[in-house]
């Protein structure tokens, strides 16, 4: 079991003043989440089935996972069912600071998104085989195969959007990620078609220092030159925080050191570049600490920084206030099975939290100046 809801007593959107209950990355706050596992004597076969219920919600939800698995040889594991982000093994990102709190829009995600910063997820239902032919190396397919309300489907639809990925890992040095994710769109203008058929993504994982956890990651659209999609589909949504049209490269890293008992120092940043635009990137870099003050409570904080937040449909950036700054100290008290944590966040430029967006005033105009909130963290688990 695992769960965490973030309270908000009081906030400011630049316009009024906000309070209420949530988590972290928005929406309704889990209050109760519980995940039922049974696996056989001989470890052969399985399944994982998660329930939660979501304050604000009157019903229980599905959860995250809902998976049936089997190994036909020792080797080989099968899954079939509905999969969370980082099943696939490869997910891994940049989680620390605020992004435990309530999350500061943009300076959470991109190069510091605590989930695929570095490599990508992929959740949903699918057929997920994973395989170890010799020590240090796997070897993954997650094929998704459902749509809402369709069982059975056109098989090209299936496997143009299945993720491939390998990994080595070097006993006392470092691991070596690699991984496909298929896409397979088409566009047709002027009667020119033009293809994006996903993208690649590499990564290096550094365990050789003592104390030291390093990873550093690119990954790159496989799209022709003229490829654009219509504005009902461009989104950061839809395309992720580092995808679009005009797309080239982005790169990011990650870092955390054990500075001591007490301390631990942690770093993310990247750059992000466009195709047709000449070396002009969008690059953040973002830190945080924290800090043992005695036993149980713990002092964190963390300041971000993007330098682009806004862009036009065509990928290119817009005039104005576009970068953002964000920043937070906080204190938690860890008890048993759960935390306790308070603190004070801000963020610059009117980008907002996951759940407090700007404020508008009695124009529509949007706040484009400092937002604040204080969050109430409260996580249990066993």
């Amino acid at each position: 079991m695992w769960t965490k809801a973030v309270l908000v007593p009081v906030a400011n959107d630049g316009e009024d003043y906000k309070a209420g209950l949530t988590q972290a990355w928005g929406g309704a706050a889990r209050t109760a989440g519980l995940g039922v596992n049974g696996v056989n004597e001989e470890g052969t076969a399985g399944y994982t089935f998660e329930i939660r219920d979501q304050a604000g919600e009157d019903k229980i939800n599905h959860g995250d996972r809902s998976v049936l698995w089997v190994k036909p040889i020792d080797m080989v594991k099968l899954s079939v069912g509905y999969f969370d982000d980082g099943d696939n093994g490869f997910r891994q990102g940049s989680g620390f600071g605020a992004w435990d709190w309530l999350r500061p829009s943009r300076t959470t995600d991109l190069f510091f998104d605590g989930d695929a910063a570095i490599m990508d997820k992929k959740s949903g239902d699918g057929f997920m085989a994973e395989v170890t032919p010799i020590e240090g190396l796997k070897v993954m397919a997650n094929i998704p195969f459902l749509k809402t309300g369709t069982y059975i489907q056109d098989a090209y639809d299936i496997y143009k959007k299945t993720q491939i990925g390998a990994a080595y890992t070097i006993d006392g040095t470092g691991t070596l990620k690699v991984l496909w994710t298929g896409v397979s769109e088409e566009t047709k203008k002027a009667g020119k078609k033009s293809d994006y058929t996903g993208k690649i993504g590499v990564a290096f994982n550094l365990t050789a220092v003592e104390n030291l956890n390093l990873a550093i990651g690119a990954k790159f659209d496989i799209v022709d030159e003229d490829y654009k999609v219509d504005d009902s589909n461009f989104s950061t949504k839809s395309f992720g925080e580092w995808g679009g049209a005009k797309n080239k490269a982005y790169f990011a890293l990650n870092a955390g050191y054990q500075v001591s008992d007490a301390m631990k120092v942690s770093l993310a940043g990247g750059v992000k570049l466009f195709k047709n635009s000449g070396f002009d990137p969008k690059w953040g870099i973002g830190a945080g600490v924290d800090y043992v003050v005695m036993d149980g409570l713990t002092l964190n904080t963390d300041v971000r920084y993007i330098s682009e937040t806004k862009y036009s449909k065509n990928g290119i950036k817009v005039d104005g206030k576009d970068d953002a700054v964000s920043f937070l100290v906080g204190v938690s008290k860890g008890f048993s099975n759960g935390s306790l944590g308070v603190g004070f966040e801000g963020i610059t430029n009117g980008i907002g939290f996951s759940e407090i967006p700007a404020g508008k005033d009695d124009k529509g105009k949007a706040h484009d100046g400092f937002m604040w909130c204080v969050p109430v963290v409260l996580t249990f688990s066993f």
